[in-house]
This record gives structure tokens, C-alpha cells and sequence, in this order.
């Protein structure tokens, strides 16, 4: 039974070790290293409207593996290992908010400035990452959207910091 007990955690840490790294990476790959590249390469016009079916397909395959990240860390906390949950439902939190909230608002307010973008092929990064896809209320929603964005990404590195933590502390080294 403790060889069973011992396997599940090992399953358990392995799990919410590979789905944090999952839901971080991509998450910079999307927001940092993604977009600004092909904002350089596409112009604003061409690149919002892709921008925004990428995020669409983001926020969701992200609300998931992050809701199973939290069940895995759940398990985890009432085993050995007692990792806290603090981090990680911070992180969950910050990409339930913008699956539910932020991110349909930005969505359908960055289809709504479409028509502010006919002809712009502006390709300043620095515009863009204040303004998003217009200059109307896209602004706001943009930037709300970031913020959770670091929120969810400083929450699962938090839990990843403290699952190692716990694992080395459990580990008699």
C-alpha cells in the first residue's frame, strides 16, 4: 500500500509538474514571444483578427489544463508532500477571471474596432501592447487581460517554486 501511495504521488507531482509547464510556456509563448513577432511581421490589420482566434483557442485549452493543474495540487497538498494551495489557485483565478470575464469583453470589443483598423498596418509593438487591436475601449480590456495574464503565470511559477520546495523538503536533502 505505501508502493501504491508512493507511485500515485510520483504520478501526482509529475502531472502538476508537466501541466504547469504547459500553461506557463505557452501562455509566454502566446503573449510574449508570439504576438509581438507577428505584429512586426503582419501589421495590426491583419494581425488582430488572428490574434483574437488564437486567444479564443488560449483562454480555453488554458482554463483547462489550468483546472486540472489545480485538482492535481489539490491531491498533492493532502498527501506527503503538503505543497500549498495558495499559489495555485491564485494562478487559477487569474485565468478563470479571464475566460469568464476579460477576455469575451476583449473579444467582442476588438471585433467592434475592427472598422478603426481598416488600413492600419502599423507594426509599433509598443502601441499595440497599450492600445491593443484600437483605440476605443480595447485599451482598457487590453491591459486587463495582460494583468491577469502575469497573475495566472506569477501564480502556477509560484506553485511550481513551491512544489519544489516541498518535494526537496520531504526528500530528507
Amino acid at each position: 500500500e505505501l508502493l501504491e501511495s508512493n507511485i500515485m504521488e510520483t504520478l501526482l507531482i509529475f502531472i502538476d509538474q508537466l501541466l504547469g509547464g504547459f500553461t506557463i510556456g505557452v501562455t509566454i509563448w502566446h503573449f510574449f514571444i508570439q504576438s509581438p513577432l507577428l505584429v512586426k511581421l503582419m501589421g495590426k490589420e491583419k494581425f488582430v483578427p488572428l490574434m483574437m482566434q488564437l486567444t479564443r483557442l488560449w483562454v480555453k485549452t488554458m482554463f483547462i489544463s489550468s483546472s486540472a493543474l489545480l485538482v492535481a495540487a489539490a491531491f498533492l497538498s493532502y498527501g506527503r508532500a503538503t505543497v500549498p494551495l495558495r499559489f495555485a489557485i491564485l494562478g487559477w483565478l487569474g485565468i478563470a477571471i479571464n475566460r469568464f470575464l476579460t477576455v469575451p469583453k476583449a473579444l467582442k470589443a476588438g471585433a467592434r474596432s475592427q472598422k478603426q483598423r481598416k488600413g492600419d498596418d502599423s507594426k509599433d509593438l509598443n502601441e499595440f501592447a497599450v492600445n491593443g487591436g484600437g483605440k476605443s475601449e480595447t485599451k482598457v480590456l487590453h491591459q486587463t487581460v495582460v494583468v491577469f495574464v502575469l497573475v495566472m503565470v506569477v501564480g502556477f511559477g509560484g506553485h511550481l517554486i513551491d512544489l519544489t520546495t516541498s518535494i526537496k523538503a520531504n526528500s530528507g536533502n
